[in-house]
């Protein structure tokens, strides 16, 4: 199964950030912006390697509360300047091998995100981020479909820091 082929409704979610949306793609291009603002509350980055191209890859560390240590790889499969990134987002190792979900082991192995900017008004931009499992079963399909409310507290979470840091780049 692709993510074409998935039978479920992607998860969406947009946020209007008060930034020109060649910052806000920018923030998702470089290593040192992202350590600024990848995860949600409470997340540090401790890994940062990006290769932003097609055919790239960003593999990261993230520390936690109480010290817990996530790793994830996002894999470019497109990449439109100041428009549009669309990759295969999935859990790792610290060596940048795929690994299941460290607290949800029926998680889809990967997810296929989309990520949309567009201009909102007078120097504010739009993201949008839409996702669905990619090549999953029934069980991984079940588990995304049964995430929505605690992926809307991550990416809740993660605006609030682009949010912060991005106003502190436009002082």
């Amino acid at each position: 199964m692709n993510a074409s082929s998935n039978k479920i409704a992607p998860y969406t979610i947009s946020h209007v950030f008060d930034a020109p949306r060649s910052l806000v793609y920018e923030i998702h291009c470089k290593p040192d912006h992202l350590s600024k603002w990848m995860g949600g509350e409470g997340f540090e980055v401790i890994h940062n390697a990006l290769d932003h191209r097609v055919g790239g890859a960003y593999h990261y560390g993230m520390r936690g509360p109480g010290g817990m240590e996530m790793w994830g790889k996002q894999s470019f499969l497109e990449l439109v300047p100041e428009r549009k990134i669309v990759l295969l987002q999935s859990f790792s190792d610290k060596d940048g091998g795929i690994t299941r979900h460290p607290m949800s082991p029926t998680w889809p192995e990967q997810m296929h995100a989309t990520t949309t900017f567009e201009d909102a008004g007078e120097g504010k931009t739009k993201m949008t981020i839409s996702m669905v499992p990619h090549n999953s079963d029934d069980e991984g399909v079940a588990a995304f479909d049964g995430a929505r409310a605690g992926m809307e507290q991550g990416f809740g979470g993660m605006f609030k820091k682009m949010d912060a840091y991005l106003a502190s780049l436009l002082k």
